[in-house]
């Protein structure tokens, strides 16, 4: 099972790409990010509650500047290892973003990861307007 999504972002190419890989790009409800971004760089994000504490972890795959990147995806060591696959393309509004995140087992994850990469973007968005 796949999502794909397709966003557009008020926002210049360089801008967009930077923020994703950084690891100072922290989007609530993560409390640290921890990117390497190169082919077996690693990609960790941490959620940190005191109720809770979750984390992804993935390897990037493909990592190519402002352009390309693809890069595993794994919550708290569960065994469903996904693939996120993001393009990045400058247009005259902004950025282009056309993502797709393969390889979910359960319609219920792909659901709740379509759900979540919308949520994010909104994040990320609000992120970048902060930076500016």
């Amino acid at each position: 099972m796949n999502v794909t999504k397709h966003y557009i972002v008020p926002f210049p190419l360089k801008t967009v790409y930077a923020a994703w890989v950084s690891s100072n790009t922290v989007i609530s409800p993560a409390t640290r990010m921890d990117i390497l971004p190169e082919v077996g760089g690693h990609y960790r994000l941490i959620m940190k509650s005191p109720e809770y504490t979750s984390s992804n972890e993935g390897r990037f795959l493909i990592a190519e500047p402002e352009s390309h990147l693809r890069y595993t995806w794994e919550w708290n060591k569960d065994g469903e290892i996904t693939e996120i696959d993001v393009r990045f393309t400058s247009i005259p509004e902004g950025t282009e973003i056309q993502l797709q995140h393969s390889g979910f087992k359960k319609q219920q994850s792909a659901d709740i990861h379509a759900s979540g990469w919308d949520s994010y973007i909104i994040g990320f968005c609000t992120f970048l307007e902060g930076a500016e």
